[in-house]
């Protein structure tokens, strides 16, 4: 196609004269480019022609400038699409990290895409346990109701409550998150094998307590949820277990003994060591027989004489019996306090000669 070239002067009948007229202008446009208009088109020219070509050209350009303020204005409002020209499309498109069905989405401005954002209602599920202290008066039910969890939840989490449900203030109890069991790791555990005793999936355990270590290379010590856990069957102790305690010799026993101020998880309600663990701080654990090494590991003084608030260790029963000791007498013998002696539960006072027991020693005071 040829360049055509537009001059602001032209040739017309009276010779070279400028395209000074807004008639003459609009031909610099290619549609009216050409030779000036002589003769019988000069005459079309003039006539009412040309102004309708005018008037057009302004009216397409008013058409086009209403069209253009219309769909600004509806792109500046938010409008909610009707359910039955719903948009199906790939989720990941509208709304980053998220998947599955897009309903309900909604155009916002400049024709955003946008779906409605959804806030939870509920607290999040916390992924670890928490260390409660009984308070007055509470028991376990109470404390279950409470946190949404079961009694039997809460037996198999604490050891010490293993043979019984009864809580008194100040005991501290670990209370699973959620539904299932807390655990603490020992030699040799590993995730398949607390799944395996306590009947769950080991990806949940791994899961909820969002492990980062090798499954099978648990440290000793470390404390699990095991989510849905279910323990062993449990039983609550409350007959007397005079065959635990050899009850012999001629002994004088008064029922009622004063139990202590101190507070020790340590050690189930209803045991010997339970009722000791409340009139003396111990720090160490063990059944009644080990306390004697155990404390003496602490670096407690330990001897075979008896002293008022000194610890009684003793083989009067299989796995040992533990009493606190009041006060000497002069002929030597000794008033101690203790619990299932009597029965379980049963806290009582009884006068020891020496000799009357098999005594493993005393545990001192530091």
């Amino acid at each position: 196609m040829a360049a055509v070239f537009v001059l602001p002067w032209g040739v017309t009948d009276g010779g070279w004269r400028p395209f000074d007229t807004f008639r003459r202008r609009l031909l610099a446009f290619h549609r009216f480019v050409g030779l000036p208009s002589t003769g019988a088109r000069a005459e079309r020219d003039r006539g009412g022609s040309f102004q309708l070509t005018v008037l057009s050209r302004y009216l397409t350009h008013a058409v086009v400038l209403v069209i253009v303020l219309a769909v600004s204005s509806y792109a500046s409002i938010g409008h909610q699409v009707p359910t039955q020209l719903r948009l199906h499309t790939d989720a990941n498109a509208l709304v980053m990290n998220q998947g599955g069905d897009v309903s309900n989405l909604y155009l916002g401005r400049f024709t955003t895409i946008v779906k409605p954002l959804s806030i939870p209602t509920s607290t999040p599920t916390s992924h670890t346990a928490e260390l409660y202290t009984v308070t007055n008066n509470e028991n376990l039910a109470a404390i279950a109701t409470r946190f949404n969890v079961s009694v039997l939840e809460i037996r198999w989490s604490n050891p010490i409550l293993k043979d019984t449900d009864r809580v008194t203030n100040g005991v501290k109890l670990t209370i699973p998150p959620t539904h299932g069991v807390v655990v603490t790791v020992h030699a040799g555990d590993t995730v398949q094998s607390l799944a395996s005793t306590y009947h769950v999936d080991s990806d949940a355990v791994v899961n909820f307590n969002r492990l980062r270590i090798d499954p099978s290379a648990l440290p000793e010590g470390m404390e699990l949820v095991i989510p849905g856990g279910q323990g062993p069957a449990l039983t609550i102790r409350t007959e007397a277990h005079p065959s635990w305690v050899r009850v012999s010799g001629g002994y004088k026993v008064m029922a009622g003994a004063p139990v202590g101020t101190f507070a020790n998880n340590r050690f189930p309600w209803g045991w010997c060591t339970w009722y000791v663990a409340t009139r003396r701080d111990v720090t160490w654990a063990g059944d009644a027989y080990q306390w004697f090494g155990n404390a003496q590991a602490q670096g407690y003084s330990v001897g075979s004489a008896p002293e008022a608030g000194s610890i009684m260790v003793t083989w009067e029963s299989g796995w040992g019996h533990v009493a606190y000791v009041e006060s000497v007498n002069a002929d030597g013998s000794w008033l101690v306090s203790e619990m299932n002696f009597r029965g379980f539960g049963v806290a009582s006072q009884r006068t020891i000669s020496p000799g009357q027991v098999p005594l493993i020693g005393f545990i001192y005071n530091k």
